[in-house]
Formats: C-alpha cells, structure tokens, sequence
C-alpha cells in the first residue's frame, strides 16, 4: 500500500469517527447498526481494514454521501508496472483497434502479411494474427474469405 493510500484511509477514517461522535454513537453502536465488529470498526477510523463493503455499510448507517470523500481527484499512478511483454500486448491491440475500427484499411480484403507489414510487426506473429483477426470476425466487425490456404478480411458492410 502507498503512502497516499494510507493517508486517504487515515482521512477516511476521521471522517467516520467524527460522524459517529456527532451522531453520540459509540463503538458498540455502530456495530449494532452496521453489523461491523467493534475491533473492525476502531481499525477502519484508524486508516486501517476498510473493506468496500465496510465503507459503502458505514455510509449507509451514519448516512454519509460517498462522493463526500472523494472531492479531490485521486493521483493515478501504479505502484507497480506491467512487464514489457503485456505492455506489447496492449500496445498491439491499441493499434490493431485502431485499423480495425478507426481507418479505412479494411475497406479493402486484406491477408494477415499486409495487416503485419501495416503495423511493423515482424511475419513470425502471423498465427498470432490470424487469430485476432478470427476474434473480430467473431464480434462483427470483420468478415473472411477463405482463399486456399490463406484468408483475406475486410470490414463487414
């Protein structure tokens, strides 16, 4: 967990604490209304423990809108990365949507080399294609014809 994870827990916490004094509810009261254990409930308004659940069962009981706590937009940022390979994943299938969807490249029946050649990608991914290809036959928004050995695909008209 990051640090701005825990402060944001931290705060969250508070804003539940305060709410329950507000309401003169102890511990042991909210945990008659919410279900929640008293040890869960003093780790929750501590930063710690809070579940989904937990939160959306708190803002229900001490009736607190959940926009509340999150006025300020949250920083995006991962505390881990993808590996390179599922970057290039990603990556290919950005760009394969986007022939597919966004272009007119399809406008005419294309073979999976032509697909590779559009998108730099060396001819020994050619299986690979050929099956991406088939899943956007299978959504729509491609058609094939088989040719021998080999198919051509273009948009579905």
């Amino acid at each position: 967990m990051t640090d701005e994870d825990k402060a944001l827990l931290e705060i969250i916490g508070l804003r539940f604490r305060a709410k329950r004094n507000d309401l003169y509810y102890s511990l042991r009261d909210l945990s008659n209304l919410t279900g929640i254990s008293t040890g869960t409930l003093n780790g929750i308004e501590k930063g710690k423990d809070l579940t989904l659940t937990n939160f959306l069962t708190l803002c229900r009981s001490l009736e607190i809108q959940p926009a509340l706590f999150f006025q300020h937009d949250i920083a995006f940022n991962s505390p881990y990365s993808l590996p390179p390979d599922t970057q290039e994943r990603i990556d290919l299938s950005k760009k394969l949507d986007n022939l597919v969807y966004h272009s007119e490249f399809f406008q005419t029946a294309r073979r999976v080399s032509e697909v590779l050649v559009q998108l730099g990608i060396d001819r020994n991914q050619s299986n690979k294609f050929s099956v991406y290809l088939s899943n956007y036959c299978e959504e729509g928004a491609l058609i094939y014809e088989q040719h021998g050995n080999y198919k051509t695909y273009r948009k579905k008209d």
